[in-house]
């Protein structure tokens, strides 16, 4: 599909996000309450989520840009990201200011545990750069068609780059981890959105925000979700499920005006399981690039035919189960050949 399109016809996806080291600790189990733990090891590493789900976008040959910051105590994490086809035009190198940390356990059975986060760099508020959307969008060399954004950079900036894009008809995405306190949850413009990606502990804490029982199993929950006024304008609300797949409603060019269906796809079966750390990252990436393909084959901003959006989910599945094979965040993400393979094997028959 992609290699039928020029470059410039291509779509260009624009992240807005954070960049951190992960300096990760190998240790028995998760460190409960009050316990002390002996590490087997130390590594550090490229990672944050909008690293990786920039990587998880290059390494599938999307023309993505980050847009965040770093401290100049490390450049070794952007020039990771220029390796696996991020731009890296839009990312600030900062004196004086370090590069965000986050500290992670990785317990004996694959299980990771983020325990402490160094904003640093990822809170740098005064470069227009990161902070005027106008002025972001006009160093890219022609519009973006799909703006990605989370939370682990200044909550203004988030806004004001979704309203902006909003304003100028791209495709936004937002995967709002670590989710936002109950007021700012209540004053976020969700009708400024097209595609919300949150699991089921973010789909429950949602739902609390707006003042909702949280009902049990995750049918009920995305159900609820559905229903919530607040997110009434939204095509995609994709619930993701860790190793039992994913469950989303979704407004289909197929089906009846303005009712979302349920698409439900359980995961792909990981060969073993070493590290969780950064396959949610990678099952969002993976998921913004085939559905940006899908929708620039169909010359639409918009909605999709049941069977496209379908293997939009099967894809970002399959991607999601290879990175957990691998230690690592960047490291573990699969590139676009290997993820074909793997879902060839898993979903070509069905």
């Amino acid at each position: 599909m992609a290699s039928s399109q020029s470059r410039a016809s291509q779509p260009l996806i624009l992240v807005r996000s954070s960049v951190n080291i992960d300096e990760t600790y190998r240790v028995p189990h998760i460190v409960r309450p009050g316990e002390t733990l002996s590490s087997t090891s130390l590594v550090s590493r490229s990672g944050g989520k909008g690293a990786n789900v920039s990587a998880a976008l290059g390494l599938q040959g999307a023309q993505v840009y980050l847009c965040g910051a770093v401290g100049k105590d490390a450049d070794w994490p952007v020039e990771e990201l220029e390796r696996r086809g991020v731009k890296s035009d839009a990312v600030l190198r900062l004196d004086r200011v370090p590069t965000g940390r986050a500290i992670i356990q990785i317990a004996d059975d694959g299980e990771n545990s983020i325990s402490v986060l160094l904003p640093g760099a990822n809170f740098h508020r005064e470069a227009a750069s990161t902070s005027d959307p106008a002025t972001a969008f006009k160093a890219l060399p022609r519009p973006p068609t799909h703006l990605v954004l989370q939370n682990e950079i200044p909550l203004e900036h988030t806004k004001a780059f979704l309203s902006h894009a909003h304003a100028q008809g791209v495709t936004t995405i937002f995967n709002p981890s670590p989710m936002l306190i109950q007021e700012k949850v209540r004053d976020f413009a969700w009708d400024e959105l097209n595609v919300l990606i949150v699991n089921e502990g973010e789909g429950a804490d949602l739902l609390e925000a707006f003042g909702v029982r949280v009902p049990e199993g995750p049918q009920a929950v995305l159900d609820a979700l559905n229903d919530l006024k607040q997110l009434a304008k939204l095509d995609w609300i994709v619930l993701t499920r860790g190793s039992k797949g994913v469950i989303a409603r979704v407004r289909l060019s197929d089906s009846r005006e303005n009712e979302r269906a349920v698409l439900d796809k359980p995961s792909v079966k990981p060969k073993e399981v070493k590290d969780t750390t950064g396959a949610g990252d990678t099952f969002a990436g993976n998921l913004i690039h085939t559905l940006a393909q899908h929708q620039a084959s169909e010359q639409t901003t918009k909605l999709l035919k049941r069977k496209d959006a379908e293997h939009v989910l099967e894809w970002a599945v399959t991607a999601a189960s290879m990175a957990v094979e691998v230690e690592g965040a960047l490291e573990s993400i699969p590139k676009r050949q290997e993820v074909q393979h793997r879902w060839e094997q898993a979903w070509s028959q069905q």
